[in-house]
């Protein structure tokens, strides 16, 4: 029996998910929270979440990370394309919720990125 090992083509095809290559629209924002008001922005957040799950056009997903001291969060967005996002920040129900959540914040700062390098699933 002859053992053979495949090349590193080989392996790098079955390691790799079939995932589209098409460079997605990234974006990140710093958001600072007013003081004391951290666990009411968070319940705002999940309820806008909820409230637009599955309808978003070219979504293909967001993280949102908390500071441990819960004053900051940061939100990361990904979509097919710019004009998705670009879409997406003139929907009614965003507006709406940015209305909303403005009271709750002490400012914000969110710029669109791309993509330096990638290390497993976040």
């Amino acid at each position: 029996m002859t053992l053979a090992v495949p090349d590193r083509a080989t392996v790098d095809a079955v390691l790799t998910p079939d995932v589209p290559t098409a460079p997605l629209a990234r974006s990140v924002n710093f958001i600072r929270i007013k003081p004391g008001r951290f666990e009411e922005f968070i319940a705002l957040q999940s309820a806008h979440l909820e409230r637009i799950r599955g309808t978003v056009p070219g979504v293909v997903g967001g993280r949102m990370f908390i500071a441990p001291e819960r004053s900051v969060v940061v939100l990361v967005s990904a979509f097919d394309t710019a004009e998705h996002a670009q879409s997406f920040r003139g929907d009614p129900r965003f507006v709406e919720h940015l209305e909303r959540a403005g009271a709750l914040i002490e400012s914000t700062e969110a710029m669109p990125v791309e993509l330096a390098y990638e290390i497993g699933v976040i």
